[in-house]
């Protein structure tokens, strides 16, 4: 089943190659995007001409260089084929961190920042996500609400990419072979709110919205594009507990060919240790897994966990802008929902709009720079992965369908 407004585009070849057809593909969506958000993005652009601007980009791009070459190709290559200027793409791709970066200039600046509007949006456009792991209604499933600026409602696009491994450092490392399905924002790279790879890991990611940034380490949207290479939980504990990451995020996912749970994270900046990240991992798992569970064996949830944009286990240590009004106002509205028992509970808490201003489900409006635009089911029992363009709650068919057993191929 195919879709009017969300493309399906698929890519061969290296990093750089990769990214740079979608370049040439994406290049009006790229900059229809930036033009539709420029009243938000206009302030960014400004901040990146400063010396606290320029340096926080320096230090991310030669921190991505080091240790992550391959995908500082791929962000070159987007701006390559796009032929959209590199310093606007390196914004759509270190946006979180920019943003909070410039609030904090413009705080130190004027000693209160002037752009209120803008700086307290940072926390509403966060997504909510349902993981589904029940024994009596036999059901294993991870739903995501996708939110973000209107700008990307007619932007954002679905990639297949089928990535072939380069040697870097004259040899002395390879980039890894890759095959992923993933939801893409115009101008930034693959990985940032869902996608499934060849190795049978699939994820949807809420942001998180530290109230500092850490300089001299990966931006979350570097992290979040390794995950599409990620081989099983061990090498996911390992990405998230080597590579420090400058901003925060939370990844919900499972290995859906190798457990038969669930995955959720939530990941930090460690200001007080050089280089160490805050991480929080917990099981999602059912009644039958319950039994043979050990104590030790780490913070577990039964049955079902819904997550939104605000931490619930690091939120003692990390601290965290204000006020994100929207995503403490989803999270109420979910409990008051219920128990959610079975895929028709989740899709009608994600399709809920019962809050005007802080809805779970987020319609396009006129003068509002925010909406949901897709919902992601990754059913892991018939192995497809369901995308709603429009209210799942009232939708009875998604308008895409994707076998990710393709991927395996």
């Amino acid at each position: 089943m195919t879709s009017g407004r969300i493309p399906l585009y698929h890519v061969k070849g290296t990093h750089y190659e990769c990214a740079h057809s979608i370049g040439v593909i994406t290049r009006d969506r790229i900059r229809q995007r930036i033009a539709d958000d420029m009243g938000e993005l206009s302030t960014l652009f400004t901040f990146i001409q400063t010396e606290c601007g320029r340096q926080l980009h320096q230090e991310f791009i030669e921190t991505i260089r080091l240790l992550f070459p391959w995908y500082w190709d791929e962000i070159r290559g987007l701006a390559d084929g796009s032929e959209v200027p590199l310093e606007q793409i390196l914004v759509l791709n270190f946006l979180n961190e920019t943003i909070t970066a410039q609030r904090l200039f413009e705080e130190k600046q004027t000693l209160g920042p002037t752009n209120k509007k803008f700086i307290n949006e940072t926390g509403e456009k966060g997504c909510t996500t349902v993981l589904l792991n029940r024994k009596d209604t036999n059901t294993f499933s991870l739903l995501h609400n996708e939110d973000h600026a209107s700008a990307l409602y007619l932007t954002g696009y679905l990639v297949e990419a089928d990535i072939r491994s380069s040697e870097y450092d004259d040899g002395k490392r390879q980039s890894p072979n890759e095959k992923f399905i993933a939801y893409c924002y115009a101008g930034a790279t693959p990985g940032t709110a869902f996608g499934a790879n060849k190795h049978g890991f699939a994820f949807g990611l809420n942001g998180l919205y530290p109230k500092y940034v850490a300089h001299k380490r990966l931006p979350r949207q570097i992290i979040n594009r390794a995950l599409l290479s990620i081989e099983n939980e061990q090498d996911l504990d390992n990405l998230l507990r080597l590579y420090p990451v400058a901003f925060g995020f939370c990844i919900n996912g499972s290995f859906f060919r190798q457990n038969n749970y669930l995955l959720n994270y939530e990941i930090g900046p460690n200001f007080n240790k050089d280089n160490e990240n805050y991480i929080s991992k917990c099981f999602v798992i059912n009644d039958d897994q319950k039994q043979n569970r050990k104590q030790d064996e780490g913070y577990t949830v039964l049955n079902y966990l819904v997550h939104y944009n605000h931490y619930e286990r690091l939120n003692e240590v990390i601290i965290e802008q204000k006020p994100l009004g929207s995503t403490h106002t989803r999270s109420k509205r979910g409990q008051e929902l219920g128990q959610i028992s079975t895929i028709s509970d989740a899709l009608n808490l994600l399709g809920d709009t019962e809050n005007e201003a802080y809805a779970i489900f987020h319609t396009v409006e006129k003068n509002r720079n925010i909406c949901t635009l897709c919902t992601a089911h990754f059913n892991f029992q018939t192995l497809h992965l369901s995308i709603y363009e429009s209210n799942p709650k009232t939708t009875h068919e998604p308008s895409i369908i994707y076998n990710l057993k393709d991927l395996f191929i």
